[in-house]
């Protein structure tokens, strides 16, 4: 059985070293990592985020807990669905996990995990990851509408994002609004009256997020300009932009592929029910 230690920035900053070493193979373990760095960076007093690691870090295994979502990254290893198993059976369940933006390289471990827990299975479902070159997102036009601007999201903007989002939920308005403080994001503003219209922002996982129009903004291409400009802005941090999106939105989907970015593999999100009633949040989160 393994043994899992916990880890803080420095480990987080060695176990992204080791993952730079092949950015065509990791983007997505490189870039959570690069995302909870930066959160452990930008907020001095980080609750309920706990990051695990081995005694032997050179075999890259992590598994991030961020209140109750689950993160997991793994180098390539003889062992490594093994190594990954056992980690994931030392966690505690009952108050109800998500394992999100599961790459399908660790999906059967952390599915045999999941559904091998006492509290019922809530959902399981797949999304494609998309990609886009940070060559290429630097290369895109961004064309700002007449009457427009765009600019990082503020912290008010926080209650229009998640009440728009098609999956928000309890919980959801602490994690989007800690991500618009500390990370990148983009609106687009409307000048005479400074309405925001369109957004998107970077999750947990370092991907494009929370992509939304307004209702009474859509068929303006607006969707477009935000994605062009947040791609722009990753790519000036000498990152590739990540973006998942589920299969059924076709509406994104086509989005995405008109932009460049091509689809190099499904990541998988399973979530658990907590074993005594809904899961409850503590004031101000």
């Amino acid at each position: 059985m393994v043994s899992l230690q916990k880890a803080g920035l420095q480990d987080l900053e060695h176990l992204q070293k080791l993952y730079a070493c092949d950015l065509s193979k990791y983007c997505t373990e490189f870039q959570c990592l690069d995302s909870f760095i930066g959160l452990y960076t930008t907020r001095l007093h980080l609750k309920n985020v706990e990051v695990f690691t081995l005694p032997d870090q050179e075999l890259g295994l992590f598994v991030i807990v961020d209140r109750y979502q689950i993160f997991v990254g793994c180098l390539d290893t003889e062992n490594s669905e093994q190594l990954l198993e056992q980690a994931l059976h030392q966690l505690d369940w009952w108050g109800g996990m998500q394992c999100s933006s599961i790459r399908s390289r660790y999906g059967a471990a952390v599915a045999r995990v999941v559904k091998s827990k006492v509290p019922p299975l809530k959902f399981d479902l797949e999304n494609n990851l998309y990609f886009l070159p940070k060559e290429e997102a630097l290369e895109l036009d961004v064309e700002v509408p007449s009457g427009f601007f765009l600019k990082a999201l503020s912290q008010q903007d926080a209650h229009v994002v998640d009440s728009s989002w098609e999956w928000s939920h309890s919980g959801s308005f602490f994690f989007i609004e800690r991500q618009i403080l500390t990370s990148i994001c983009v609106g687009l503003y409307q000048e005479d009256n400074q309405e925001l219209v369109a957004w998107c922002i970077r999750a947990q996982d370092g991907f494009l997020a929370a992509l939304q129009v307004k209702d009474s903004h859509q068929r303006r291409g607006f969707g477009a300009v935000v994605v062009k400009e947040y791609s722009r802005r990753v790519a000036l941090l000498d990152y590739d932009v990540i973006a998942e999106v589920y299969p059924g939105n076709k509406a994104s989907s086509g989005l995405f592929r008109k932009l460049g970015f091509k689809v190099i593999d499904q990541c998988r999100w399973l979530a658990t029910v907590p074993s005594q009633g809904d899961f409850t949040w503590p004031d101000g989160e």
